[in-house]
C-alpha cells in the first residue's frame, strides 16, 4: 500500500466494522423492523452493504494502481478483476468468484515480478 500505516489500519478497521454490521444487523433487529424490511433483498437498499465494501476496496486499491508504471505491474490488478467478474457471472457465487480473482491476481503478480 502506498499510504501511511495509519491510513492502512483505518481502512482495515472501517472494512471490518462495515462487514460486521452488514452481517450482524439482521440478527439485532426484530422481524417487524422497518429497517430490516428496507434492507431485504427485494429492496433498493439491498445493495448498500456490497456497495460500501466495494467503495472501501476501491479506496484502498486505486492509490496503488495509480502509482504503477507500465503494463507488467498493472496486469495482476486487471487480470484479477477480470477473473473475478467472469467467475461471478459464470458461477453465480460471489465468494468463489473472489477466491478465483485472488488466485489469478497472485499468479499474475508472481509472473509480473519475474518479468520486471
Amino acid at each position: 500500500m502506498t499510504g501511511g500505516g495509519l491510513e492502512f489500519w483505518g481502512a482495515v478497521i472501517a472494512m471490518a466494522v462495515i462487514t460486521y454490521l452488514t452481517r450482524a444487523l439482521p440478527f439485532l433487529l426484530s422481524a417487524r423492523s422497518r429497517l430490516l424490511r428496507r434492507l431485504a433483498e427485494g429492496s433498493s437498499l439491498a445493495a448498500l452493504g456490497p456497495a460500501l465494501l466495494a467503495g472501501i476496496a476501491a479506496a484502498v486499491i486505486v492509490p496503488d494502481v495509480m502509482a504503477l508504471h507500465g503494463w507488467p505491474q498493472l496486469l495482476p490488478y486487471a487480470g484479477g478483476l477480470l477473473a473475478t467478474a467472469l467467475a461471478a457471472r459464470r458461477l453465480g457465487n460471489a465468494g468463489v468468484a473472489v477466491i478465483v480473482g485472488v488466485a489469478v491476481y497472485g499468479v499474475l503478480l508472481g509472473l509480473a515480478g519475474g518479468v520486471a
